[in-house]
């Protein structure tokens, strides 16, 4: 099993640039000798500074909105939840900005690029030069390493969409910058949209030279060399979450030139540090492609699936290498792109959406051995939960805490939408549900790592959340229920009439099961959950009544949270009904739809069926703005498309392909071997198979 993409044309969008990250910093390389460009991310430059954005008197609308929805006035419930109810837009992840090299006079014969994921460096070729690229995670720093057979000569130069200035100084070569006060997402054009202000954060790049150079105004010159290699350090202002931002960024960044050495020990360093984590899962598949171009094998890949069962060992290994270059400790959580932005808007701000996509950023850390990089979640978690002690006191009149679907570097809590009350938010907004899954999704971290000070540092956090339902939960034909609530992002028809808002959701029952004996770990009482409704159809219900659907195969498959992820054991008849509900849903959907629902037909115990969404996750997409029929795919560098491009349908799948190793669930066509998919207390399964028959096992037990 070869673990490498690679190429015969430099990149000419951003979705076809390779990725190298250390959890922190984030370059997209397209590999263009004649005039590259490596685009560069920061995983802490965000718009905005901490703010109390919480609409003060939003509770005393609470019980007129409950009673709308009890009533079933789905338009008299909606007018209140928008009106209000509202919160704000979150802020905005933004791209630092771009590393430009002018290659003067270079040729680009039996051109090559790739990205080996083994190693986590990105390199590009021809007959005289190879460039290299990689970043560092014990160094900090961003490399470009560059070797030519014949003299060569470089201008380079850094540019940011952000306002900025370039300079040279001390035989350095600086970007400085503001971050804006406000970016609104791009879906939303009303009044001031982006501004930059004073108290947003600031940023500094800088670069230094191991070789001979010139220091210009605003570039490095170098002149007739054969190597030199370029060490990149990116900072900002930022503090903390909840501080304004005004650290020294240029200090900063420079600081990490400290960690400077030759070339030769910043590459063993970074590749000692990097195949630590990727190395401890092998898979392979039996059959593969690997003498074909990455873009022309997914286009093959559609056509004989059967002879490259490696490319899905391959989007594997990807979730997982991009898992590595997107969270390490002490870095930010992987956002909506991970850390790979090139947007000023981006899409969905590329911030935190806590109604599915965050928590599935996080699925593959543990099952796929890489539980180091689950730490920046149960950050911002933390964040979140801070922040939602205001949120659930001016929205609900509760004590504890409480957040909802969408989040930011500052935790954000509150319902986002127009902060003016004048969109159409009902189908997102409203959903007070998210800390109670994340936190469920920590415990679960815990049943892998057995970190008894991590169950300690849970506890209080879990009992916060616990005092905000026993406080939010209302009283409805006998049952405490959650409202308002939704189904995330879903619509129901009821009397012909549109509705979203609702009391006590399936996915909500849960969320809520698991969390409840989640609680009881800990030796909380809870109150009681009702069970998971199966409707007259026999699929599971979505809501609390059986509401005609709006959009039978909708991306999100929300009510089915109590099969996958939820840890509960499920009866064979809730079992059934959702495999019926899968099939009503269809083997569509956009890229993160079709990870979850990998993760569930494999939980089912279906491999065929997690197998032609596997196929379609792998759909070759090769525009930003295509959408094929259901949407979802891969871009040429494999990157998930929704379409857009969002991470979280990486992370999914390969959630998916080890949940199958897990409950030992392997395609007919697949023959081969996987080593060391982890399970609960620190155990790693080795598994051989031949034609989706187990033919050997091993367990390797607890280590201390």
């Amino acid at each position: 099993m070869e673990n490498r993409l690679w190429y015969k044309k430099k990149a000419v969008k951003w979705e076809e640039a390779l990725p190298v990250g250390n959890g922190r910093l984030g370059a997209m390389v397209f590999g263009n000798l004649k005039k590259e460009r490596i685009a560069l991310n920061e995983d802490s430059l965000w718009s905005g500074y901490p703010k109390d954005l919480n609409k003060k008197d939003a509770a005393k609308y609470l019980e007129p909105l409950r009673q709308a929805i009890f009533s079933g006035d789905h338009k008299k419930a909606n007018k209140i939840a928008n009106e209000d109810f509202h919160g704000h837009w979150s802020e905005s992840y933004l791209p630092f900005g771009d590393l430009i090299i002018d290659y003067e006079g270079a040729k680009s014969q039996n051109y090559i690029r790739e990205l080996n994921l083994e190693t986590g460096v990105s390199k590009t070729e021809n007959d005289v030069i190879c460039q290299s690229v990689f970043v560092s995670h014990p160094a900090q720093l961003i490399v470009v390493n560059i070797k030519s057979k014949k003299d060569l000569s470089l201008k380079i130069g850094f540019k940011s969409q952000l306002k900025n200035k370039t300079y040279t100084e001390n035989e350095t070569l600086f970007i400085e910058g503001r971050a804006p006060e406000i970016c609104m997402p791009p879906y939303y054009n009303t009044g001031t949209v982006f501004d930059y202000g004073n108290g947003a954060m600031s940023f500094c790049g800088a670069l230094r030279v191991i070789g001979n150079a010139e220091f210009e105004k605003d570039s490095v010159i170098i002149s007739k060399q054969r190597e030199a290699t370029l060490l990149i350090s990116l900072a900002t202002s930022f503090v903390d979450y909840k501080s304004m931002p005004t650290a020294n960024a240029k200090e900063r960044a420079l600081s990490y030139f400290e960690n400077a050495k030759s070339y030769e020990e910043l590459l063993s360093e970074h590749i000692s540090d990097h195949s630590s984590l990727f190395n401890r899962v092998e898979l392979d598949l039996g059959s593969e492609r690997a003498d074909l171009p990455t873009d022309k094998r997914l286009k093959e890949f559609q056509k004989h699936s059967d002879k490259d069962n490696n490319l899905a060992a391959l989007l594997f290994q990807y979730g997982r290498y991009l898992t590595i270059a997107s969270s390490r400790k002490g870095t930010k959580a992987a956002n909506l792109q991970g850390i790979f932005n090139e947007h000023l808007r981006a899409p969905w701000s590329s911030s935190y959406t806590t109604n599915i996509n965050t928590e599935m950023n996080y699925w593959c850390t543990d099952i796929c051995n890489l539980s180091e990089c689950f730490t920046p979640f149960f950050e911002q978690v933390k964040h979140m939960a801070e922040n939602g002690r205001v949120t659930a006191k001016d929205y609900y009149n509760c004590r504890g805490t409480v957040a909802h679907h969408n989040s930011d570097i500052w935790g954000a809590s509150y319902p986002a939408g127009d902060p003016l009350g004048k969109a159409h938010a009902q189908s997102y907004a409203y959903w007070s549900s998210p800390l109670p899954w994340m936190l469920n999704q920590v415990f679960e971290h815990y049943r892998y790592t057995e970190d008894k000070a991590l169950f300690e540092e849970m506890k209080p956090y879990f009992k916060e959340v616990l005092d905000f339902y026993n406080d939010f939960l209302v009283e409805k034909d006998g049952k405490k229920v959650t409202c308002p609530s939704i189904s995330p992002e879903n619509t129901f028809v009821d009397g012909g009439i549109k509705g979203c808002l609702t009391y006590m959701p399936t996915m909500d029952i849960g969320i809520l099961e698991e969390f409840f004996s989640n609680c009881r770990e800990f030796g909380f009482e809870t109150p009681k959950t009702p069970e998971i409704p199966i409707g007259s159809d026999g699929r599971i219900n979505e809501w609390v009544k059986e509401y005609k659907e709006h959009e039978p195969e909708h991306r999100h498959v929300s009510h089915l949270y109590c099969v996958y992820p939820s840890a509960i054991s499920q009866s064979e008849e809730v079992r059934e009904a959702a495999r019926q509900s899968l099939y009503a849903r269809g083997f569509g959907g956009t890229g993160w739809s079709l990870g979850w629902k990998v993760c569930l037909w494999a939980r089912l115990k279906n491999p065929e069926n997690a197998m032609k969404l596997i196929k379609n996750q792998l759909y070759p997409i090769f525009s930003s703005l295509e959408n094929h029929h259901n949407g979802g795919g891969s871009y040429p560098n494999m990157f998930d498309a929704h379409p857009p491009f969002q991470i979280d349908g990486n992370f999914g799948v390969a959630a998916g392909i080890a949940e199958m190793f897990r409950v030992r669930a392997i395609p007919k066509n697949w023959s081969g071997y996987v080593k060391g998919i982890k399970l609960y207390g620190n155990k790693t399964l080795n598994l051989e198979f031949k034609n989706g028959v187990i033919t050997n096992e091993e367990c390797i037990g607890h280590k201390a």
